[in-house]
């Protein structure tokens, strides 16, 4: 059974030939009061609506049913942003990292940014004893916590090159900037 418009079709296969059976149409009467409007509907434009009724103020109000469904049929549905795993945030920092340290041509900078996602998963930053200080632990000894504030740290690599004068970020200073960005609410 298929309808179309509003009509009931019947379909019945008779040998090769589809005969297609229609039950006698009731027309129905036109409403003796008829309403039609433009309005706006946000994100979409204007949309037509008609209300019909028997009396002008049963059309009035068929109209302003009309519209509110209409309104209310392409509302945007709100998405909360769904909520990301910690492993899929991190991922998306260290991607981002490794796109700006090979644009840069600074291969260094690549592995520590691994390495320091390898610190971040494996729980090894932790708070400090002060506000601005976290502990991040080495990954040669369970047992030694290196101390980041800012953009220095207590290790050997970034003591050698802060005295040849070299901007450097250590594995441990990276881990703590990842770590800070996660703890940031999403």
């Amino acid at each position: 059974m298929a309808s179309v418009h509003g009509i009931s079709c019947e379909r019945k296969r008779v040998t090769s030939k589809v005969v297609v059976v229609t039950p006698p149409t009731a027309t129905m009467p036109e409403a003796p009061c008829s309403v039609n409007l433009f309005f706006e509907v946000e994100g979409y434009g204007k949309a037509q609506a008609t209300g019909r009724g028997v009396t002008p103020t049963e059309a009035a109000a068929n109209l302003q049913g009309t519209i509110a469904a209409t309104r209310a049929a392409l509302a945007p549905v709100p998405v909360e942003p769904p909520v990301r795993s910690m492993e899929a945030r991190l991922s998306t920092l260290l991607t981002c990292g490794l796109d700006k340290a090979w644009t840069k041509g600074d291969e260094g900078l690549g592995e520590r940014l691994v390495k320091a996602a390898r610190l971040v998963r494996s729980g090894a930053v932790q708070p400090g004893n002060r506000e601005g200080l976290l502990t991040v632990r080495s990954s040669q000894s369970n047992d030694h916590w290196y101390e980041v504030e800012g953009s220095t740290c207590t290790c050997q690599d970034w003591t050698r090159h802060a005295q040849a004068g070299e901007k450097h970020c250590c594995k441990h200073v990276l881990a703590s900037m990842m770590w800070a960005r996660l703890a940031e609410p999403q």
